[in-house]
């Protein structure tokens, strides 16, 4: 799969392919070095340096990665795996990290539509009826805004968000995905609240990656700041996460393409 994009970039208009890897476990030992060595320098652009393990473990295991590049460079990728969690398939982003001067384009977007397109044409007229669920853990406000903009269900949803940030607790079924996705994961031992599906402790081992006012990826909106203070504490540099449950039904890919075709 190779798919084109348009992006600007400052005063710039870049041109973004991306490249699909499917059955990552079995790539041969040249191609992997190549893809770590790559990911390792979008890491440290966007976000900082991880554990030398990191790659192996939470990129190269996956089942599906997609690739962004730009003048022949690699700036950004997305990796899924496919879990069951309480008995639902659930299309679990294991990462998606994108350059700095690319992540207020539509880079990032375009990586998690691609990662899941295959799913989509395969259950095109399932998605009438029945959502593809996906699940993902992250830091980051921008990408829990982004995908509320288009998805038919997500908890949390700061768009409904009280004026004091706070949005009730989870419903049951995603509250005991949450727990399990956290208690099959390599940090089984963190604290999460059913309120916000906040993760406390995802980087104790790992301080230098925790977001702090300056460098988190927040948006400009209001409500999402009051949500982000209340369940993120970007303002005192808290090592706290959440845990994000979507669906995306045929609903959503047409608000996506509506949205992104602009």
């Amino acid at each position: 799969m190779v798919k084109h994009l348009k992006v600007k970039t400052g005063d710039q208009f870049k041109s973004v392919v991306f490249e699909k890897y499917d059955d990552l476990l079995n790539l041969d030992a040249i191609k992997k070095q190549f893809l770590s060595a790559q990911i390792h320098s979008i890491l440290i652009d966007c976000w900082g340096k991880f554990h030398e393990d990191f790659i192996e473990k939470h990129v190269l295991a996956g089942n599906r990665l997609i690739m962004a590049k730009a003048d022949d460079r690699c700036i950004g990728f997305c990796v899924l795996s496919f879990k069951n969690i309480c008995g639902v398939d659930v299309r679990y982003i294991e990462f998606l990290a994108v350059k700095k001067a690319f992540q207020r384009s539509s880079v990032g977007p375009r990586l998690f539509y691609l990662s899941i397109l295959e799913d989509i044409k395969k259950s095109f007229f399932r998605l009438l009826h029945k959502p593809l669920d996906i699940m993902f853990i992250t830091p980051s406000m921008r990408a829990l805004a982004q995908m509320a903009r288009f998805a038919s269900f997500i908890y949390p949803n700061p768009r409904f968000a009280e004026p004091d940030g706070s949005v009730p607790q989870a419903d049951e079924l995603t509250w005991n995905m949450a727990q399990e996705l956290i208690r099959i994961s390599d940090k089984p031992n963190r604290k999460i609240c059913r309120e916000g599906l906040v993760v406390e402790g995802s980087y104790a081992d790992a301080p230098w990656l925790v977001y702090g006012p300056e460098e988190a990826p927040s948006t400009n909106d209001s409500q999402m700041k009051r949500f982000a203070k209340r369940y993120l504490g970007y303002h005192n540099k808290e090592d706290k996460e959440l845990v994000v449950r979507a669906h995306i039904t045929m609903a959503s890919i047409i608000k996506y393409e509506i949205m992104h075709s602009r």
